[in-house]
C-alpha cells in the first residue's frame, strides 16, 4: 500500500512502513498493554498486536510527523482504539495541540477536555479518508477504529515534551467506549458535562485551522506548523 510518492515514498508493508526504501522502527502495542483502558476485562492470550507505532518519519523544527496502523480487531465488542493521552501546558500556560490525518480506512476520533469541577467535555468525531483534524490545546485524545480494515493515520506534533497516559489509565479509558456496529457507551468513571459530535470541518474551523494534506504543506511549508510549538500561535 503506496501512501506517497513524494515528497517522501512512504509504502506499508504488513505491519511494516518503508520509508524511501527502508524499512522504518516501529513501537507495538499489545492487547494486554490495552487492558487497563478497555471497557470489559480481557483473559486468556494478551499477546495479540493492536496497533503499531512509526514515530519521526520525518522531523524539522523540532517537529515530527508520525504514522499509526491500528488493526480491526474486535475486543469484546469494542472497536480498536489507541491508549489515550493529554499533551503538557506549555509555559503561557496553552497544552500543545497536534494535528492528524486520516490516510487510509475511517477513524472515529474522542476528545475529552477536563472542567475544574472535575466533569469533562468531550467530541466525537467520524473522520473519512484524507480529512485532517486538529487536536485542539486542552483536549486528550482517543484514535478509534470503527472498520473492518487496517486504519492509517498521520499527525505532526511538537517532539519535545511527554505525552500524559495516566488519566485514561486510572479511568479505564476514555469518556466512550465505542462499539462494533457503532453503539457508544458512556464510560461510568467520568461525568460528561458537555457532548458534542462534530465534523472535521466544524471542529478546525473553530481554530481557524486548514489543512488539505499534512504530509506535504509540513515538508513544503514547516512554519505553518510553528503553532505546535507555540499554542498561542494557534489561529492567527
Amino acid at each position: 500500500m503506496v501512501l506517497y510518492e513524494k515528497p517522501l515514498h512512504i509504502e506499508v508493508v504488513g505491519t511494516n512502513l518503508l520509508v524511501n526504501g527502508q524499512h522504518h522502527h516501529k513501537s507495538v502495542r499489545l492487547l494486554g498493554q490495552m487492558k487497563r483502558t478497555l471497557m470489559n476485562p480481557v483473559e486468556g492470550n494478551l499477546n495479540p498486536e493492536m496497533y503499531y507505532m512509526f514515530r519521526n518519519v520525518y522531523l524539522t523544527h523540532d517537529i515530527r510527523y508520525d504514522i499509526t496502523l491500528i488493526l480491526p480487531i474486535d475486543i469484546n465488542g469494542e472497536c480498536a482504539k489507541t491508549y489515550g493521552h493529554y499533551h503538557p501546558a506549555t509555559e503561557n500556560g496553552l497544552a500543545y495541540p497536534e494535528v492528524y490525518q486520516v490516510l487510509k480506512g475511517e477513524a472515529v476520533f474522542l476528545l475529552q477536555k477536563p472542567n475544574k469541577n472535575g466533569s469533562v467535555d468531550t467530541i466525537l468525531i467520524h473522520a473519512k479518508e484524507k480529512e485532517v483534524l486538529l487536536m485542539p490545546p486542552g483536549y486528550g485524545h482517543v484514535s478509534i477504529n470503527p472498520g473492518e480494515e487496517v486504519l492509517v493515520l498521520s499527525n505532526v506534533v511538537y517532539d519535545k515534551f511527554e505525552s500524559i497516559y495516566s488519566d485514561f489509565e486510572d479511568n479505564r479509558g476514555g469518556a466512550y467506549y465505542y462499539l462494533k456496529g457503532g453503539e457508544v457507551v458512556q464510560n461510568s468513571n467520568y461525568i460528561v458535562q458537555r457532548n458534542e459530535r462534530l465534523t472535521t470541518q466544524q471542529l478546525n474551523e473553530r481554530y481557524k485551522f486548514s489543512c488539505n494534506d499534512i504530509l506535504k504543506e509540513f515538508h513544503d511549508h514547516p512554519k505553518q506548523f510553528e503553532f505546535l510549538a507555540k499554542p498561542e500561535l494557534l489561529g492567527k
